[in-house]
């Protein structure tokens, strides 16, 4: 009976998803939300069958929402990944998946939701807490919080031994670029398509570019103790590591070692800011 309700289910919902895929407006037409707990009651003691449905879709939608870039998205995906955690607790796909498909889609406070419940579930997994550090240093720029997940993954017996070495860092303020770059290399060789591993790559040169200056910078300031300074040019420095944006090494009007990518970047977000400036003085 439940084989062939799972089979049945998963037939209907992959023939939904099709329809859906090709209508115009395709998110647009997901009206429906379920409340976790009512999923509970209603799956009459199929919690896993139904777990597994809800997950197919969420993960046959995933790549559209990283297309579509719409809030909504992130609000459904946050809900439905709340009610397969409900139904099937001990599942821990949905929850170490989950949370990374919330943070590309930049609801980071869902994305620790999801490790949270996935750390309820699995208390013995650092990849949970570890995970919620992670994600308090890329995207809040918060060390105390993390460094409070990063003691606690790497305190657990199974934690793999680069978590120990990786706090260690973060507490003595060293390293702990390094230990992001081979966090998110990791959840590189774990996406599920094209665009999130595409989005994850963009992620990783950034902080490859960051890690590459502050060891320039340290150049620079050795020159320049020397005597042989102020750095007018990057010439002095000699050969020069590629760049992993793409473009080239420059020094940059405010005094900064930078990628004339990245320049452009900054020059725009400054730009933005005086308008904002003029406009709401």
């Amino acid at each position: 009976c439940v084989s062939v309700l799972g089979g049945f289910g998963a037939h209907h919902m992959h023939v939904s998803v099709d329809d859906v895929r090709r209508a115009d407006g395709p998110i647009a037409q997901r009206v429906f939300m379920p409340s976790p707990d009512a999923m509970k009651v209603a799956s009459l003691g199929y919690g896993s069958v139904v777990a597994d449905l809800f997950w197919v879709r969420s993960v046959l939608l995933f790549v559209d929402f990283l297309e579509n870039e719409d809030p909504k998205d992130a609000v459904w995906l946050h809900t439905v990944l709340k009610t397969v955690g409900i139904l099937d607790p001990r599942w821990r796909t949905p929850f170490f998946y989950g949370g990374g498909m919330l943070r590309l889609l930049a609801d980071v406070d869902a994305s620790d939701d999801i490790y949270s419940d996935g750390m309820a579930s699995f208390p013995e997994d650092a990849f949970f807490p570890f995970s919620i550090a992670m994600n308090a240093y890329l995207y809040r720029d918060d060390l105390d919080r993390t460094v409070v997940h990063l003691k606690r993954a790497a305190a657990l017996p199974n934690a793999p031994k680069w978590y120990q070495s990786a706090a260690a860092g973060f507490i003595n303020k060293k390293g702990e670029r390094r230990s992001a770059l081979k966090y998110v290399r990791e959840q590189i060789e774990y996406a599920n398509s094209d665009r999130e591993r595409e989005i994850l790559e963009e992620k990783y040169k950034s902080l490859l570019h960051d890690e590459i200056v502050v060891g320039l910078e340290a150049s620079r300031e050795k020159l320049e103790a020397s005597g042989k300074g102020p750095l007018r040019g990057l010439e002095p420095l000699g050969e020069l590591p590629p760049d992993p944006l793409g473009g080239e090494w420059i020094l940059a009007p405010d005094g900064e070692i930078r990628s004339n990518i990245r320049e452009t970047e900054v020059a725009r977000r400054a730009k933005n800011a005086g308008r904002t400036i003029l406009v709401n003085p």
